[in-house]
């Protein structure tokens, strides 16, 4: 019984948050989204002569030190072969460009909120480029998966025991399926 009930204790943060993001996703009203002004900079630096904008938009991430990913759909090559992109990340976005005559790169760089970051780790295995921290929340994403499955398992057979109880775990568990049977029904056959 222990098991279950530090085992739950373990688990609480990541259902929490993943109930708020289910909260996010379903109702987007319900936690309104505060934008930050967009901050300017500019950084010198050597751009490398890559022919490839994605490797080359990585590169400047890599020398900017900023994490997140280069959305290769927003790679824009200008006439004078400068790069502009986007680069996102969980609660910041940035839009780069590349000065290749003046070794320079500019940066707006905005912050978008708390909810953002949140929503990311509704169920991301933590991978985000230029970074490892994330990777934290990947396996604790995985640790908490296998313990909520076990734990699921192990309460229904505990219960299921427990001889005075029987018939009530058998009609919740039962229950339980047939709703979340025609819940995921609903959503295949009517989308």
């Amino acid at each position: 019984m222990r098991i279950h009930l530090y085992g739950g204790l373990a688990c609480f943060w990541y259902l929490l948050v993943f109930a708020v993001t289910t909260l996010r996703f379903n109702h987007p009203g319900l936690l309104p989204e505060r934008r930050e002004p967009a901050i300017q900079w500019e950084r010198a630096t050597v751009i490398p002569d890559l022919t490839d904008d994605l490797k080359l938009g990585e590169a400047v991430r890599g020398d900017l030190d900023l994490i997140g990913w280069v959305l290769p759909w927003n790679l824009q090559k200008t006439p004078s072969g400068d790069l502009r992109f986007e680069l996102v990340r969980p609660g910041r976005n940035y839009r780069v460009t590349t000065d290749r005559a003046g070794g320079r790169v500019s940066v707006e760089e905005r912050a978008t909120g708390a909810g953002s970051a949140i929503n990311f780790m509704h169920g991301s295995t933590g991978g985000v480029p230029g970074t490892r921290f994330l990777q934290l929340w990947g396996l604790y994403t995985d640790l908490t998966t296998g313990l909520v499955l076990f734990l699921s398992v192990s309460g229904v057979v505990l219960w299921w025991r427990r001889a005075r109880d029987r018939r009530l775990a058998a009609v919740v568990v039962v229950l339980g399926l047939l709703v979340s049977a025609a819940l995921m029904l609903r959503v295949w056959i009517f989308g």
